[in-house]
């Protein structure tokens, strides 16, 4: 797909969505930009507010999204700009200021504390002016925030004489512009992953970071080097690039807070020259690098990503920012790095495959100390796996509705982009079909899913918070059922987590049309607490009818009729929130307790809802019923593989254990029976592999090495 195609396509999906969701064009580009901004790294746990006034001498201040990026300190302010048109708009370097000084005016009179003057009284607007001038802060030491990220999302083209965007600093710390244009996206939508740093090192004021190259000639993979980085130049790329460097950290996607360790500030102010014998270093990865001509120094870097360190390197840009040591003078910091050795006939899909699991592996060992589970943001988790194969099954393809005589495919996104990226390569009749079959409404991302889990379970607060914490709370339950009882995870489940999709989209969709609703208004906090206040007050013994649900493909009437007047009591429940943001108030377990058990905010459910609940005791049944399918079936997919691998491996296994002396004289004559068994074409049983697979893991755990 060329851009002239991408931009029409652009604009007619925009409106389409608009239409779809009884929007308007210009507030469906927001929500689209800020869902693609925080999907990309870029903008996380935005808050989508519309503000838009003249305030002192007549300038005009505009806000459409703000966040606050805890993992790099980056204060984010975002303006949209869409032009309703399918005809090419250059955006210019006068329009670029005027849109930029917009947000700079809001928050000249926010840090000023003069934003009351211009809006009315109840507008929260002023909650958000409050918020914005505490993160700034009075004082250095109480300032959460290191620098200053405009964001411009257009569906215009940036015009050619566009050549720098640089502006001045703002309340004394630096300012970066981002503008997400039409040819932006489109590269993006090309791409598999977000958008890669390149890093030259002379930008930053420096020839080259010295390096020392580990010899390993058995080793093919990757190269290995340990490096000298002066901490000035470890400062200036983060205070650039921000957390897009610690997409490979851990704890960085675990909201390690922007708290700079007591130590290793005390050592910067007052030890500098000590700082590369206190301090462990920091661990990396990059896809390519360039070494200098006799091979001793780094002069570029493709990708580099902080697995370990992001600490360190946040003190160093707190202590530019703060003036603690504007300099840097005299501090070094320890660099192990792990570059990639790619084959010449390696595409760049294996490529980026490779990188993401090197990092994925790394990144478990570095941080080690730091209780996490890979379920938390790795695409490849089992379960996320397991979820994609599920939603291909023809057995789960939702049925024909509102006059489709087809059915439609639920899209599975755990890799992020993908529903898009595969349209790409497609024709124009391709696409079509394509979007038939799996609806834009039918995609469903992995951090959507978290979010709508949690909140059938029973926190809402969690689905309020960001996409972090919602897969935080999702892991360990994920990881429950993958480890402990795997056939759990089958057709029927499938259904139901699709059915939580449902429940979220529509009522998110109704309330938007409700008369009482406000543009801007606090949606995504309504929708939560409204879905899990009607699911407490349900019986114990009954429950909502899932099958209805997945057979109509949306809500049945007596639960939309529920839902309806419940979100109006969610609503003004929200709204006496004592001068607190809603966003931040619904975040708290305790205003959930409040509003699920307080006699003030009591429901009692219609006869008419109740009369549709089921019984849980079928529902159980249903659960039970797929989780023996599942189990007998993944039996036979198990006795399937060890036949695979064939005598010969078996055989190599059996030599292995009888030489190592590790496994009991039973278990290893068992290894042999099942090898002479496969080498005689037989299919070992169930109970065999069973038992197969416990002797291989203990043999492993013993210490043998088996491929």
């Amino acid at each position: 797909m060329g851009i002239e195609e991408f931009r029409k396509e652009f604009v007619e999906r925009i409106r389409s969505d608009a239409a779809l969701n009884s929007t308007d064009p210009n507030d469906e580009f927001i929500q689209y930009g800020v869902a693609m901004l925080e999907e990309y790294d870029s903008f996380p746990d935005p808050d989508i507010h519309y503000y838009g006034s003249k305030g002192l001498r007549g300038r005009i201040m505009q806000l459409n999204a703000f966040a606050f990026d805890e993992a790099d300190g980056s204060l984010c302010l975002l303006i949209s700009e869409f032009n309703n048109t399918e005809e090419s708009i250059p955006l210019t370097n006068t329009r670029i200021d005027e849109l930029y000084m917009r947000m700079r005016y809001f928050v000249e009179e926010a840090y000023q504390g003069e934003i009351s003057k211009y809006c009315d009284d109840s507008d929260r607007t002023i909650d958000i002016a409050r918020k914005i001038k505490k993160l700034i802060g009075q004082s250095d030491l109480e300032s959460s925030v290191l620098k200053f990220k405009f964001f411009i999302i257009t569906n215009s083209q940036l015009s050619s004489r566009v050549k720098s965007i640089k502006k001045e600093d703002l309340c004394e710390r630096p300012v970066e512009i981002n503008i997400w244009h039409l040819e932006r996206f489109y590269e993006l939508y090309n791409s598999e992953n977000s958008e890669a740093i390149e890093i030259d090192v002379s930008d930053f004021g420096i020839q080259g970071i010295q390096c020392l190259k580990a010899n390993m000639s058995d080793c093919d993979e990757y190269d290995a080097y340990l490096a000298i980085v002066p901490g000035k130049f470890l400062a200036d790329i983060y205070l650039k690039y921000g957390s897009k460097l610690l997409q490979g950290n851990v704890r960085a996607f675990l909201s390690l807070k922007n708290n700079v360790n007591k130590g290793i500030r005390k050592t910067i102010i007052t030890e500098p020259e000590k700082f590369f014998t206190y301090n462990n270093g920091i661990a990396t990865i990059a896809q390519s690098i360039s070494l200098s001509a006799d091979g001793t120094h780094i002069t570029a870097f493709k990708d580099l990503q902080i697995i370990n360190g992001g600490q360190t390197t946040a003190s160093m840009a707190s202590a530019v920012v703060k003036k603690d040591n504007e300099s840097l003078v005299n501090i070094f910091v320890p660099m192990k790095l792990t570059v990639l050795n790619y084959g010449e006939d390696s595409t760049d899909d294996d490529a980026d495959k490779t990188y993401q699991e090197m990092i994925r592996k790394i990144s478990e060992c570095a941080n080690s100390q730091t209780k996490v589970t890979a379920a938390d943001f790795f695409s490849n988790h089992k379960f996320h796996v397991d979820m994609e194969k599920l939603a291909m099954s023809a057995k789960n393809a939702a049925p024909p509705v509102n006059g489709n005589p087809f059915p439609t495919t639920w899209f599975y996104e755990r890799s992020r982009g993908k529903w898009d990226q595969e349209q790409m390569k497609m024709t124009r009749s391709q696409r079509d079909k394509y979007v038939i079959k799996y609806p834009k409404r039918q995609v469903v991302k992995k951090e959507q899913l978290a979010k709508c889990l949690n909140i059938v379970r029973g926190y809402p607060y969690v689905a309020c918070d960001n996409a972090t914490n919602n897969m935080k709370l999702m892991a360990p339950y994920i990881d429950d059922i993958c480890n402990n009882h795997p056939e759990q995870i089958n057709d029927y489940f499938f259904k139901q987590c699709i059915c939580a999709v449902i429940i979220f989209k529509d009522v998110e969709a109704m309330v938007a049309k409700q008369p009482w609703y406000p543009t801007g208004g606090n949606r995504a906090q309504i929708v939560p607490y409204s879905i899990a206040k009607i699911l407490s007050c349900i019986p114990s013994d009954k429950s909502i009818d899932y099958d209805l649900i997945w057979k109509n493909q949306r809500l049945y009437p007596s639960f939309v009729s529920e839902l309806e007047k419940v979100a109006y009591l969610t609503h003004c429940f929200l709204n006496d929130a004592g001068g607190v943001i809603a966003r931040e108030y619904a975040r708290h377990q305790r205003t959930w307790e409040k509003f699920r058990n307080d006699g003030e905010y009591a429901y009692n459910l219609s006869p008419a809802f109740i009369d549709d609940l089921t019984d849980l005791k079928e529902i159980k049944e249903e659960k039970k019923r797929a989780g023996r399918e599942r189990k007998f079936n993944d039996g036979v997919d198990l006795s399937v593989s060890i036949f695979s691998l064939g005598y010969d491996y078996w055989a190599a296994v059996y030599n292995k254990v009888e030489r190592e002396r590790v496994i009991n004289y039973s278990d290893k004559q068992f290894i042999k029976s099942m090898a002479d068994i496969i080498r005689r074409g037989n299919l070992p049983s169930t109970a065999q592999t069973k038992r197969l697979v416990k002797i291989y893991n203990a043999a492993e755990d013993a210490g043998i090495i088996l491929d």
